[in-house]
């Protein structure tokens, strides 16, 4: 099964454009969307802005695109540009949409594949907190707080660092109850696994990828594991993919003015796999 694979569009007109063409040109049976699929939004108002998009902009081309490739699935997460309102509205739309958000409580099961997806990373200096844990439990809030979405109150709230980050489950305690996944199975997760060469900063000294991510995919070894949210990693390393164990992780890595993305066939990943801008 040809699966097409890309991240951290960001709403990005001249990159969805050329996913467009992309997915008219290769025809994959599964484009997966791995996470901060949409501009920021208005941080006062995202449910009239990034959810917005959602209806005018991301349906539409979902849409679109089945149109253009008959028999073709889309799958997706959100990542940690994307606000609470946005993943709820993604849900909500997703049994009239011709797509499915990803979920780490359950697998989704596509001609005989089973997939997982975390949508949550460990904390970044971006303003947004609503889709960022803590990585481990023991880990230390960071200095900065930020705002997060409030459900009951329809509104944007501020939050302190050690208020949000203590009273929600690390990235580790969300992971420890996924179900067991029978084989072929794929995680998705928008936080690349740490210390690899999927998760460098140009400049940062540090790698920055999700310590629970990486003992899952060690644990649990999948066959495949997706993943996005550091944009240059690939340039930094000089790789795109990483094999933890038994494991292909996979970073396309995300440019300004050319997509990247990767085609594969599931059934040979190691073999088949390609990127639109990388050798």
């Amino acid at each position: 099964m040809m699966l097409c694979y890309t991240s951290d569009l960001h709403g990005d007109a001249g990159l969805y454009a050329q996913l467009d063409a992309l997915v008219r040109a290769e025809r994959p049976e599964l484009l997966i969307l791995g996470g901060d699929l949409l501009g920021d939004g208005d941080r006062n108002d995202p449910r009239h802005s990034q959810v917005r998009f959602v209806d005018t902009e991301l349906l539409p081309r979902i849409a679109a695109w089945r149109a253009a490739v008959p028999g073709l699935w889309v799958a997706c997460l959100p990542g940690n540009h994307e606000w609470l309102c946005t993943y709820e509205a993604l849900v909500a739309r997703a049994a009239q949409g011709g797509y499915t958000v990803l979920s780490h409580e359950r697998a989704w099961t596509y001609r005989g594949f089973r997939f997982l997806g975390l949508m949550y990373t460990p904390p970044t200096p971006h303003y947004g907190k609503d889709l960022e844990r803590l990585d481990l439990p023991g880990d230390a809030p960071p200095a900065w707080g930020g705002v997060v979405w409030d459900p009951k109150r329809g509104t944007v709230v501020e939050v302190s660092a050690a208020e949000h980050f203590r009273q929600n489950p690390s990235l580790e305690q969300i992971l420890a109850p996924a179900p067991p996944t029978a084989d072929p199975w794929i995680l998705v997760a928008h936080a690349p696994p740490y210390d690899t060469a999927l998760d460098r900063l140009p400049g940062h000294p540090q790698p920055i990828g999700s310590r629970a991510v990486r003992a899952f995919i060690e644990t649990r070894q999948p066959a495949l594991a997706l993943h996005g949210h550091v944009h240059e990693s690939p340039q930094v390393s000089g790789r795109y993919f990483e094999i933890i164990g038994r494991t292909l992780c996979i970073n396309p890595g995300q440019g300004h003015d050319r997509l990247h993305a990767v085609l594969l066939d599931l059934n040979r990943p190691s073999e088949t796999l390609l990127h639109t801008v990388l050798a």
